[in-house]
């Protein structure tokens, strides 16, 4: 035992120079402040984008509702839903189904290429009309929103 202690005292601990000390203290407040400029970066990125999809969903829905309510003023007549559009150049309208392009913002394109579209599909039950409205991503079919309706058929009849 006397002999460990012999040797543990003839190892002297050296204290940690003042430079040495300084640079260490130096080198931890550059970590402490790169880890918190990275963690305010990431932050900064995640509110854009979840920015971004609550502009795309808000107008999403401000689209779905305005096409909502054209379709109702149109009786079931597709083609005559597309043309009481404002601002909507380009259309694609069958009897049952109504498509309008959109572009990145998704305001009203003039290309059938382009990155979004709302497509309006019609069905008809017990002298009414359901419409079911999709805005959805043209490449991926990702749906955006979706809105689902129901309208008397005016006029006295199944159409």
């Amino acid at each position: 035992m006397n002999r460990i202690h012999g040797i543990l005292a003839d190892v002297k601990l050296r204290r940690p120079s003042q430079k040495t000390v300084f640079f260490l203290c130096g080198a931890t407040a550059i970590i402490l402040f790169i880890a918190a400029l990275l963690a305010c970066i990431t932050m900064f990125i995640y509110a854009d984008r979840n920015s971004s999809d609550s502009r795309l969903l808000n107008r999403a829905v401000t689209e779905t509702t305005s096409i909502a309510e054209t379709l109702k003023a149109a009786n079931g007549n597709m083609d005559a839903a597309g043309q009481l559009m404002n601002g909507h150049q380009l259309y694609d309208a069958t009897d049952s189904t109504l498509t309008f392009y959109y572009d990145d913002d998704l305001r009203p394109a003039a290309q059938t290429n382009s990155p979004y579209r709302a497509v309006a599909e019609k069905s008809t039950a017990d002298f009414c009309y359901q419409y079911d409205i999709t805005v959805q991503s043209s490449e991926t079919g990702q749906e955006i929103y979706h809105l689902t309706f129901k309208t008397p058929v005016r006029g006295g009849g199944r159409q």
